[in-house]
C-alpha cells in the first residue's frame, strides 16, 4: 500500500518538494500566466490551505519553481565551461545558458510569458544574477560592466533570437571577445 505523502518522517519537506514537483510539471504545460492554486491543489489531491501552508502563494511558488530550474542551468554551464578561459569559455558559457533556458521547460514556459518582461528587470538589477554571470565567464566580479553586457546579450537573444542560428554563433563570438576584452 502506498505511504501517504503528507504523512511520516520529514513531513514539512515531503510536502514542499511533492507540491513544488507538481507546480513545476503545471507550469511546463500551461504556462507561467495560467497557473492556478486551485490546478495544483487538485493535481497533488490536497487543500489550497495545504498549499499555502507548504509552499506560500502563487508568486511564491512561480519564482521557486523558476529558482530551482535556474539553478540546473547554471550548473550545467559550470560544468560546460570548468576547463575553458578567456573568449573561448565565455562563448560556451553564453551558448550553453541559451540553449539550456530555451529547452528547459519551466524556464522557457517563463520567456513565453507576459511577465517576462517585468522579470528582465529584476534580472538586470541583481547583484546575485550578475556574480554567477561574472562566475560563469570568469570575469572580474568587481567590474560590473563586462557581466552586464553578457546579461543583458543574453536576454536580448532570449527575447529576439537571431535570425539564423549561424547569425546567432556568430553573435555570441564577438560578444565572448567584447566581454573578456574589458
Amino acid at each position: 500500500m502506498a505511504q501517504d505523502w503528507l504523512v511520516g518522517g520529514v513531513r514539512a519537506d515531503s510536502a514542499r518538494n511533492r507540491l513544488l514537483d507538481v507546480a513545476a510539471t503545471i507550469v511546463a504545460q500551461r504556462g507561467i500566466d495560467r497557473f492556478e492554486i486551485n490546478d495544483l491543489a487538485a493535481r497533488a489531491h490536497c487543500s489550497r490551505a495545504t498549499v499555502y501552508r507548504h509552499v506560500g502563494g502563487k508568486q511564491a511558488i512561480v519564482e521557486t519553481v523558476l529558482g530551482v530550474a535556474s539553478v540546473h542551468i547554471v550548473d550545467t554551464v559550470r560544468e560546460a565551461v570548468v576547463s575553458l578561459h578567456g573568449p573561448e569559455r565565455a562563448q560556451v558559457a553564453i551558448e550553453v545558458a541559451l540553449r539550456e533556458i530555451r529547452a528547459d521547460p519551466v524556464t522557457s514556459q517563463f520567456i513565453r510569458s507576459g511577465r517576462f518582461l517585468e522579470g528582465t528587470r529584476l534580472v538586470l538589477h541583481s547583484p546575485v544574477v550578475a556574480r554567477i554571470a561574472a562566475e560563469l565567464i570568469d570575469l572580474d566580479p568587481t567590474d560590473n560592466v563586462p557581466a552586464a553586457l553578457a546579461v543583458r546579450s543574453v536576454l536580448a537573444l532570449l527575447i529576439w533570437p537571431a535570425s539564423t542560428p549561424e547569425l546567432e554563433i556568430q553573435m555570441i563570438e564577438e560578444l565572448a571577445v567584447a566581454v573578456c576584452r574589458h
